[in-house]
């Protein structure tokens, strides 16, 4: 017996109280039955609605005085002491009775119950007093429990309650046990407690039983304990149950209270298919993203997505028609009782008026729980196929599906929304999957064309380039033959027309030298191998030193790194670079200064100058083939310098550009991939300077 409670909805007045205090309280005032709550020395620390009306008190008036204060002097008395000092565990109800005085003057004959409740260092006492039918009476009703507070108690609670002998016979039930069992509490008092027993496990009770009986020993968890109850339908009930044991007028009973546990375990059931399913979707993503054959991931979503809804069959169909309204399909992979084949004839989802084709004339997913049922389908259809119940989705988009992604049942089955979803997430994977792996192949095949083609014209530039360097020789050679022959008898026209031609023809050379260059960058460099920039520059600037002494140019560099690279092509590229900022200096000299700075996995390397500087429209046009922003009388060159510098970085896998403003001079900037575990070479706070 739990005492009554202390919280306000239960007109309980008073302190402490657990949550199961509270509750009892809650039906002790739902079936008006007096409760009450003493300190082991017997003063009231909580009442109810009840207890008050039977004495006539006030709370106010009852609370913190003795119990005893209200009991008529009868010579009974009540000790709180010896209930309080019992150990927890070992703690029984107390009956008694008693005379309790009304406020009014009288006498009302009652039966006290008490029951020790709370820890061993801090317990209290809960009791509630049943009215006896008349004062002449002696003796409690024969009820096993505290009479008609039993009843009111168990009439009131949703859960079902059973009270069996030593031979398992029923000598109680409430009126929940038929809500839960179907069973009437007349139909079970006097029956074996077996009969709401699975007979599967009807034996084990019985010998766990005489087990305890014999020895104590308990082979459950009498606290709470998941057992199934056999319903008189016939089916099976999941039931959390909570047993005790106890003794009246030297007979042993026992108690089961239970409950209906079956929308518990649904919920359960639902959330493990939903993680059973989002698992199986995030397994197949990264499986979808870390490989590229659509034939396996088919395979594998058809295995996982059969065991996720635990159906028979699950298969992926490829629309080889024209349109929705040709229904033709080719079977990529199919999993069933039998394991995977490449075709069953005791499934049959494909064809006109198949769930596969409504699916594509439905352009969403369809939902079969009874095909039979179904008037979706045609009579050959239900007649023709095993398949009872099925999902089938569209993989692809629905104006264009690729194909259906169906699974199903050779019998009647209900499917949750969230079964839906899975599936669609299944098919977006496939989808997904399938049209990487289409754009893969034309990119492959693109690839392949513009590789086919780049070699084609490297090998017409390469030829149109050597096959030009002949004739040309021949027409500077035939010029400079007439200049030695001829030059006395030509006037200064003459000879300045000659220079002419023979300057055009020369820079054409170049011209044709620098396009043959340029076109076998990619072809013709060099494998990579470790290079380290600061040698680069240092031969760059020992090239150069005739211009930069010519200039009173002043070159300062900083430590540059060691990269991955061809080196003929990085000394180009650092001799193009060092050369066009000496050149395109201005009227001052020319300061330059090379530098190089860590960011990421990536090494920024700068050229700066104090030259001319470039338009910032013209930023881009500088890197084109034969782009020139300056007349030849201004400034020498072919144009095509700063284009080769684009091409070698960019095989280098890099990239190249500039940062500048007309007469503020110009920043180049090159990056180049960190190269080795270390990065390479460092930078140098110290400049080093070059005259």
């Amino acid at each position: 017996m739990d005492p009554p409670s202390s919280s306000p909805s239960s007109g309980d007045s008073g302190g402490r109280a657990p949550s199961n205090v509270r509750r009892m309280g809650t039906l002790l005032a739902a079936a008006d039955i007096a409760g009450f709550r003493v300190t082991p020395d017997g003063t009231l620390v909580g009442i109810n609605d009840a207890f008050a009306s039977l004495t006539g008190y006030e709370r106010t008036e009852l609370l913190e005085t003795p119990f005893t204060a209200i009991v008529a002097d009868d010579g009974h008395s009540f000790d709180f002491e010896a209930i309080a000092s019992a150990h927890e565990a070992d703690s029984r109800p107390v009956s008694t009775t008693t005379t309790i005085r009304t406020k009014a003057g009288t006498a009302v004959s009652c039966d006290v119950h008490l029951e020790r409740f709370g820890p061993d260092d801090d317990p209290d006492i809960g009791g509630i007093i049943d009215r006896r039918p008349n004062a002449a009476a002696t003796v409690a009703e024969p009820d096993l429990t505290y009479g008609k507070t039993f009843q009111a108690l168990a009439d009131a609670l949703p859960d079902g309650i059973i009270v069996l002998d030593t031979d398992s016979d029923i000598q109680y039930a409430n009126p929940a046990v038929e809500r839960i069992l179907g069973y009437t509490p007349d139909e079970l008092v006097g029956s074996s407690k077996v009969t709401i027993i699975p007979p599967r496990l009807r034996q084990t009770h019985l010998d766990a039983l005489k087990r305890y009986l014999e020895t104590g020993e308990r082979n459950l968890n009498w606290t709470y304990v998941e057992l199934p109850g056999q319903h008189k339908a016939g089916h099976e009930i999941p039931l959390g149950v909570s047993i005790n044991d106890f003794t009246y007028n030297g007979d042993r009973y026992f108690v089961g209270l239970f409950r209906d546990i079956s929308p518990r375990k649904e919920a359960e059931r639902t959330l493990t298919a939903k993680v059973t399913q989002l698992e199986s979707v995030a397994y197949l993503g990264r499986h979808a993203l870390e490989n590229a054959d659509t034939a396996d991931l088919i395979e594998k979503s058809t295995e996982l997505v059969a065991a996720a809804l635990d159906t028979e069959y699950c298969t992926v169909l490829e629309h080889g028609g024209d349109g929705h309204d040709d229904p033709e399909f080719l079977l990529r992979d199919s999993v069933g009782p039998d394991g995977r084949s490449a075709g069953d004839d005791a499934v049959s989802p494909a064809g006109s008026g198949s769930l596969a084709a409504a699916t594509l004339e439905a352009a969403g997913p369809v939902v079969v729980e009874d095909l039979d049922a179904d008037g979706r389908f045609s009579e050959a259809v239900r007649t023709g196929s095993d398949v009872r119940s099925g999902i089938t989705v569209t993989v692809g988009p629905a104006s264009d599906p690729w194909g259906v992604l169906g699974v199903y049942d050779t019998t009647p089955r209900t499917f949750a929304d969230h079964d839906v979803d899975f599936l669609e997430s299944v098919a977006t994977i496939l989808s997904t999957a399938i049209e990487r792996q289409t754009y893969e192949r034309r990119l492959n095949e693109t690839v392949a064309e513009l590789e086919a083609s780049n070699e084609r014209l490297e090998q017409f530039a390469y030829a149109a380039s050597h096959d030009l360097q002949e004739p040309l020789r021949m027409v500077s050679s035939y010029l400079r033959l007439i200049e030695r022959r001829y030059g006395d008898e030509l006037d200064a026209d003459g000879r300045e027309f000659i220079e002419f031609a023979v300057d055009g023809a020369e820079r054409m050379r170049d011209m044709i030298n620098g396009l043959l260059e340029y076109s076998r960058i990619d072809s013709q460099g060099d494998p990579f191998e470790p290079v380290d920039l600061n040698a680069i520059l240092a031969d760059v600037l020992t090239d150069l030193q005739v211009m930069i002494d010519g200039t009173d140019a002043e070159i300062t560099t900083e430590s540059l790194p060691t990269v991955e690279g061809d080196a003929s092509q990085l000394r180009q590229l650092f001799q193009n670079l060092v050369s066009n900022a000496i050149e395109y200096c201005g009227d001052d000299p020319p300061r330059v200064h090379v530098s190089a700075e860590r960011d990421g996995q990536t090494w920024r390397i700068a050229v700066r100058d104090n030259g001319i500087g470039i338009d910032p429209d013209d930023a881009e046009r500088v890197f084109e083939v034969f782009q020139r922003l300056h007349s030849r009388e201004e400034y020498d060159g072919t144009g095509i310098g700063l284009a080769l510098c684009r091409r070698i970085v960019e095989r280098h896998g890099g990239e190249i550009g500039v940062d500048s403003e007309p007469g503020g001079g110009s920043t180049f900037t090159v990056t180049l991939p960190v190269s080795g575990p270390s990065g390479g070479g460092t930078q140098s706070s110290t400049p080093r300077t070059h005259h």
